[in-house]
């Protein structure tokens, strides 16, 4: 049973995400929107981890996108190990395709855009369990929370500037 939970309407992303960083909060948040859901970690008030079962870029193909490993190396790693229960950024690290540090600044970018995609939520649910962490296998980032949270503010701004 959830800690505390609410209404997007009433309380958005910002406020609850303020809120558990004021009170030092460890847990999960766990947000859904129209179309999709994010779930959020908090560690002493900060965001150490952040996934969404949507996401339109999966690691793999930021990682071409970026020009950190060719579209055909990552699908040799992909073909080579699929099967096994390793993640993708694990197996290219050990392929020496990319370097530990492009991998964890790729997963530090995308747990950025799950941020900023949910600041965007205007509707939906909420909901927070204390004590709740990721799986140890995740990276993790050290941002502070209002870094995270004007940079999804610019965004949404410059989005709502571009669509008038």
């Amino acid at each position: 049973m959830p800690d505390l939970e609410g209404n997007l309407s009433v309380f958005q992303p910002i406020s609850v995400m303020q809120m558990l960083n004021l009170a030092g909060a460890t847990g999960e948040l766990v947000v859904t929107g129209d179309a999709n859901s994010a779930n959020i970690f908090f560690e002493q008030g900060n965001v150490t981890f952040a996934g969404i079962a949507n996401r339109p870029l999966k690691l793999g193909e930021y990682l071409v996108r970026e020009g950190l490993v060719t579209e055909s190396a990552l699908n040799g790693v992909l073909k080579k190990h699929g099967r096994q229960k390793k993640r993708i950024g694990d197996l290219l690290v050990e392929a020496d395709l990319i370097q530990r540090s492009e991998l964890e600044q790729a997963v530090e970018t995308q747990i950025m855009d799950v941020i900023y995609e949910v600041v965007r939520w205007q509707s939906g649910r909420f909901s927070f369990e204390k004590n709740k962490v990721p799986p140890a296998r995740e990276i993790r980032i050290d941002i502070p929370l209002d870094h995270l949270l004007l940079e999804g503010l610019k965004r949404l701004d410059e989005e709502r500037v571009n669509t008038k």
